[in-house]
């Protein structure tokens, strides 16, 4: 993930300027600091955090499993879905070699239709060929 890169630089250069800055300043000191050393010093705790934060974030999606539409698992893909109204969704799903279509809403979900995947493709494949002429038409 080659993004991630800046972010993980950003976040040691931050940690390791907080860490020069802790280091200047002994525990038993008695000496007073401005109060531009205490922002400055608050900042960089703030700044941080917020680093700690984003590489745990980043780490985190990193290490699970994909586990969004159309990824590669090989046994169970989303194709398509649609949005119908009101909480209403229609959802075309692979399961191996076969697809479901499967209605989904505030009720639950409802297998519609199953096919084989070849059909399901040549049906996708027809109804994608009745829709080009008719887009023509509308310009």
């Amino acid at each position: 993930m080659p993004t991630m890169r800046p972010y993980l630089l950003v976040a040691v250069i931050i940690l390791l300027f907080a860490c020069a800055v802790w280091a200047q300043s002994p525990a038993g000191s008695s000496s007073s600091y401005s109060p531009t050393y205490y922002l400055l010093r608050a900042l960089l705790s703030l700044a941080l955090v917020v680093a700690l934060i984003y590489a745990i974030y980043f780490g985190l999606r990193r290490l699970s499993p994909q586990r969004l539409p159309g990824t590669s698992d090989e046994h169970l893909q989303l194709l398509h879905s649609r949005h119908l109204g009101g909480g209403r969704w229609i959802y075309a799903i692979r399961v191996a070699d076969r697809v479901l279509i499967v209605g989904g809403g505030t009720e639950g979900l409802r297998t519609l239709a199953e096919m084989s995947a070849d059909q399901y493709s040549q049906h996708s494949a027809h109804s994608a060929s009745e829709e080009a002429p008719a887009d023509a038409q509308d310009r």
